[in-house]
C-alpha cells in the first residue's frame, strides 16, 4: 500500500526536460557526431512540437553541451562535455544561499584532508606525479613573482581531482574559481608588506605542498590527512583574515576586480 497521500505534490518533468535528457545521454555516449540533427528531424524523432524542441535545446545550451549558431546557416553543434558547468552552477547556488568565504573554507578544510588520504591510499604514484608538476611550475613562478595565487588554487583543484573519487573531484572543480578569486582578494586587500615576508610565506606554502606529495607518494594516508589539515588551518589564518564574512556574491561581482 502506498504511503503517498492523495494530495502529495510530485513534480512531473516537462516534456522538454525529458527530450533534453535523451539528447544529453546520446551526447555523453558519443552517438550523435559533431552536430545535432536538424530541428525538423528532432521533431520527427521525438514526436513533439517545435516549441518543445526549442526549449530542450535551450536547456542543453545552458548546460554548455551544445553551441547554437543563429541565422540561415545556424544549427546546434555538440561540444565536448565539460565539468566547468558545475563550477558556474555551484557559484550561482552559493550566491543564492548567502554563502561566505568562511563557509567555503570550513568545508574545504574538512574535505581536502580526506582527499589527501584517499590519494595516498588509492593512487599514490599518479597523484604525486600530477601534484609535483604544479610544484615545479610554482617554483619557476617564484623566480619571477612573490605571489603564486593562481598556481596555489590549481594545486588544490588537482589534489581533489587526483584523490580517486569522482564526487570529490567534481567538488574541487566546482570550487576552483571561487578559491582562485578568494586567494586574489586576500592578497589585494592586505596592506603592503615587506616583500621578503611575502616571499617567505609563498616558499613555506610550496614546501608544505612538497611534504604532502612525499606522504602521498609513500602511501601514508594518515600522515597526508593530518598534514593537510594542519596546512589548511595555518593558511586560513592568512586567507580568512578580515574576509571570513565576505559573501560569494561580493567576490564574484565584476567591480571587485576593476
Amino acid at each position: 500500500m502506498s504511503d503517498l497521500k492523495p494530495n502529495s505534490q510530485m513534480r512531473i518533468p516537462k516534456i522538454a526536460e525529458l527530450v533534453a535528457g535523451k539528447i544529453r545521454r546520446a551526447i555523453v555516449e558519443g552517438s550523435l557526431g559533431e552536430n545535432l540533427p536538424s530541428e525538423a528531424k528532432l521533431i520527427e524523432m521525438f514526436e513533439v512540437s517545435r516549441p518543445t524542441i526549442r526549449e530542450a535545446i535551450r536547456i542543453l545550451e545552458f548546460e554548455n553541451l551544445i553551441s547554437v549558431a543563429r541565422g540561415a546557416r545556424g544549427g546546434a553543434r555538440i561540444k565536448a562535455p565539460s565539468v566547468d558547468f558545475v563550477s558556474r552552477a555551484m557559484g550561482v547556488a552559493l550566491q543564492t544561499r548567502g554563502a561566505t568565504l568562511g563557509d567555503i573554507y570550513a568545508a574545504r578544510s574538512m574535505i581536502e584532508p580526506q582527499a589527501a588520504r584517499l590519494a595516498a591510499e588509492t593512487r599514490p604514484v599518479e597523484a604525486a606525479a600530477a601534484l609535483r608538476q604544479h610544484v615545479v611550475a610554482e617554483q619557476e613562478e617564484l623566480k619571477k613573482s612573490l605571489v603564486i595565487t593562481g598556481f596555489a588554487a590549481e594545486f588544490h583543484r588537482t589534489l581533489m581531482e587526483q584523490c580517486g573519487n569522482q564526487t570529490f573531484a567534481l567538488v574541487g572543480i566546482a570550487l576552483h574559481d571561487l578559491v582562485n578569486k578568494h586567494n586574489q582578494l586576500a592578497h589585494r586587500t592586505r596592506p603592503p608588506e615587506d616583500p621578503a615576508v611575502t616571499l617567505k610565506r609563498s616558499k613555506a606554502g610550496v614546501r608544505s605542498q612538497e611534504r604532502l606529495i612525499e606522504y602521498i607518494e609513500a602511501g601514508r594516508g594518515d600522515d597526508a590527512e593530518k598534514h593537510w589539515r594542519a596546512h589548511m588551518a595555518k593558511a586560513g589564518e592568512f586567507f580568512l583574515q578580515g574576509l571570513a564574512h565576505t559573501s560569494v556574491v561580493d567576490i564574484l561581482q565584476e567591480e571587485v576586480w576593476a
